[in-house]
């Protein structure tokens, strides 16, 4: 089955002066779906948000909301909605008062507005508060609020950028399964912007990565965690982040082998041969996370290679190892509590299946 776009954003270039903010970044948002556009502060996401909203004019590229040209239209003809990171409701005017505030604004009649804002209410959890001053309840109340105040007059997409920043950690995790089970119920296109993986990774259907302007990559969470396309992706989405080692590959006995220090390790099933010619005899960097490796107190197999353990932290039902693979420093998470120590000496299987193999100059993907 076709899945409608609902938003389209092709070669959009915003330059502030020198600054390229965003460059040549295209993508699209389906039907409702939750999208995240993840970085790091500066990296964009935020000034892409807001030429999709009307609050900046792209310098180059087109904007196009349900198969219409929005570029160069104000925000109140594009049929969006946005939340920012502070939730801006209005503190002095009730629950219902606040949800109809939109509708109000475009001239709804009154028994329209009731009948939607009760809607709402019930989606929102909000039924009971209705008459109650907004300035009086919680955050989470506050972020329904505002939520709901957008939701009201049905926007083509609605627009988040970073809503959660300001909550208390005690009831971030909370609020992402709320507004998840919002989107689902309320069936909405949200655009959601973070900088936190985390939450990108627990409520999106898929991600668009960016840094220093560009988009590096879009697919489903797990697609970008298992398949990054880069060096950067790698490092940014996982937790605690890959490793990145330097390494050489060479040919021995007519077989490919990264060499890491003293160590050697066969990759030969993960070339193809004409990928294996061009990098023969020259620096690679070799990405593996840190709950892909196996942590052993005896060498059992060819993949298995001797660390010295630098440091370990509990964390939990699990820990994380910190060791010295010659002199690089390489982490595993395991949830076995071996009876190891600092300074002792162990071994870690690097399985060939969870290597990843860069280019050290260009840092993409090779295999």
């Amino acid at each position: 089955m076709m899945v409608e776009v609902k938003l389209e954003v092709e070669n959009l270039t915003k330059r502030f002066g020198d600054l390229v903010a965003v460059n040549n970044v295209s993508f699209e948002v389906r039907e409702s779906e939750f999208f995240s556009l993840l970085g790091p502060s500066g990296c964009g996401k935020t000034t892409t948000l807001r030429c999709i909203a009307g609050l900046e004019m792209p310098d180059e590229g087109k904007i196009i909301i349900k198969g219409r040209d929005v570029t160069t239209l104000p925000p109140q003809q594009r049929g969006i909605s946005l939340v920012f990171q502070e939730f801006a409701v209005f503190p002095h005017m009730t629950v219902y008062e606040n949800l109809a505030f939109g509708l109000r604004v475009r001239k709804f009649s009154r028994d329209e507005i009731r009948k939607k804002v009760l809607a709402i209410a019930e989606s929102l959890h909000l039924t009971d508060q209705l008459e109650v001053k907004a300035g009086r309840l919680g955050l989470s109340e506050q972020q329904r609020i505002a939520l709901g105040r957008s939701i009201a007059v049905e926007p083509e997409i609605l627009l988040l950028d970073e809503p959660l920043t300001l909550v208390d950690a005690k009831i971030k995790e909370s609020m992402r399964r709320e507004l998840r089970r919002l989107q689902k119920e309320l069936n909405i296109t949200i655009l959601y912007v973070t900088h936190d993986q985390l939450e990108a990774m627990m409520m999106s259907d898929r991600i668009a990565v960016m840094n220093a302007g560009r988009l590096l990559q879009v697919g489903a969470p797990m697609e970008i965690y298992e398949n990054p396309q880069n060096v950067f992706v790698a490092r940014f989405i996982g937790s605690p982040t890959i490793n990145i080692l330097c390494a050489k590959l060479e040919r021995e006995n007519g077989m490919l082998k990264l060499i890491i220090n003293d160590v050697k390790l066969d990759v030969s099933g993960k070339f193809s041969k004409e990928v294996g010619e061009k990098y023969v005899g020259r620096s690679v960097l070799l990405g593996i996370r840190p709950e892909d490796l196996l942590i052993l107190k005896e060498k059992e197999s060819k993949y298995d290679v001797k660390c010295k353990v630098d440091m370990i932290e509990l964390l939990g039902n699990r820990m994380e190892v910190h060791m010295r693979l010659g002199k690089e420093l390489v982490r595993a998470l395991t949830l076995i509590r071996f009876d190891i120590r600092e300074g002792d000496e162990i071994f870690l299987r690097l399985y060939p299946e969870k290597i990843y193999i860069f280019d050290k100059e260009t840092e993409e993907r090779i295999v």
